[in-house]
């Protein structure tokens, strides 16, 4: 069994799915409901937190507020990426305006330009930790994402629900994979992702 892994922003993935290119995605979606069309099959919910270079001054506070970061600098995620977009919605719903000094589309860059100096980051927490940056806590409010496990839809379904029936993919590998990242698909554990389970990538 072969698989192959696309990174794209989340309308690219969405389109894949719908064309039949992609067998699943993990997408970070803009509205509360999915496309028509899309499926989720299990959900995460991940935390949101700043990250700076070791040694500066926000760093040693560990946590910092929203209205805080107006003066800093800020190394982004491509426009239309799940973290991205996550992040733009924070920052108009607090009225922050950011100065973007560059913006990437590798999670190694991204670290990488932060370890630098080059700007700050707002990213979900496993990204500033698997990186070994400070990692600070945002407050006021306290900021998160929720990332989709999703597919196309094969039947009728409500607008955004997530399905509870046990899928079948095409794709031998595709359907291993949906086994394993999903885990049990009765409705509660499909409805809330698998509390301790394997962790979804920023897409």
């Amino acid at each position: 069994m072969q698989t192959s892994l696309r990174e794209a922003t989340t309308p690219e993935l969405v389109a894949g799915l719908r064309a039949g290119e992609l067998d699943l995605a993990h997408l970070a979606p803009d509205a509360a409901e999915l496309p028509e069309g899309i499926v989720g099959f299990a959900t995460w919910h991940e935390d949101l937190v700043l990250i700076t270079a070791p040694g500066h001054r926000p760093a040693t506070a560990g946590r910092t507020l929203i209205k805080d970061l107006s003066d800093e600098p800020f190394v982004d995620f491509r426009a239309g990426t799940g973290p991205e977009t996550a992040v733009r919605r924070l920052a108009a719903h607090c009225g922050l305006e950011r100065r973007i000094t560059c913006d990437v589309t590798q999670i190694r860059l991204l670290d990488d330009l932060v370890r630098a100096g080059i700007g700050v980051a707002i990213v979900p927490r496993r990204i500033g930790e698997d990186a070994g940056l400070p990692c600070l806590s945002i407050r006021r409010p306290e900021p998160g994402r929720t990332v989709v496990l999703a597919g196309r839809a094969s039947g009728p379904r409500e607008p955004g629900s997530v399905r509870t029936g046990g899928p079948e993919l095409r794709n031998p590998a595709a359907q291993a994979l949906l086994d394993r990242l999903a885990g049990p698909t009765d409705a509660g554990h499909a409805a809330a992702g698998r509390p301790g389970g394997p962790r979804p990538p920023a897409d």
